[in-house]
């Protein structure tokens, strides 16, 4: 793929947001602190992302097999395939990481706008006012200390599934 779309997640994610792609960036140290404050190791822990030949070690990243299947069908992204939405991307949608739920509303929207203009709304929408990027879950701007539009302050699922989600993302709908 071309490194243009290094930022797409086939499954529909903005790479720029995941903290481990933020976490490679000089602004991003405070994610590796945090990292570090968690007992993680940071062996593998920076990514270029999804399309890039540097990824996260995780087996959820670094063994993706949603973007094993749109890589061997040719596919900048699963909105463009003709099973989609498959069983492969639902899975992956209810797998329990709150930034996983939208990705069936991010494919849509790509199929519509394409990944040029949906990339450059990403970029801005995971930009606080001040002009600093922040990642998935992050609550306050590391520059300027305002509230952040983000998931909030993990990954896990909330336990109520009426929690709102995708705080301050406008989608087709203008939701």
């Amino acid at each position: 793929m071309d490194s243009v779309y290094d930022l797409l997640g086939a499954c529909g994610l903005y790479c720029g947001a995941c903290y481990h792609y933020r976490a490679s960036l000089p602004e991003g140290q405070h994610l590796l602190e945090m990292a570090v404050d968690q007992g993680r190791s940071l062996d593998g822990y920076g990514c270029q992302g999804c399309r890039s030949g540097v990824l996260y070690c995780h087996p959820g990243c670094s063994h993706c097999a949603v973007r094993r299947c749109a890589e061997g069908r040719k596919l900048v992204h699963c909105g463009l395939c003709s099973e989609f939405p498959c069983d492969r991307i639902r899975a992956f949608q209810s797998g329990g990481r709150i930034h996983h739920r939208d990705v069936l509303v991010h494919l849509e929207e790509l199929m519509v706008i394409g990944p040029d203009r949906w990339l450059a709304q990403q970029a801005q929408r995971w930009r606080c006012r001040c002009g600093a990027g922040f990642s998935w879950y992050e609550v306050l701007c590391r520059r300027c200390g305002a509230p952040l539009a983000s998931y909030g302050s993990g990954p896990a699922a909330r336990q109520d599934p009426s929690a709102p989600r995708n705080a301050g993302v406008r989608t087709l709908n203008g939701g």
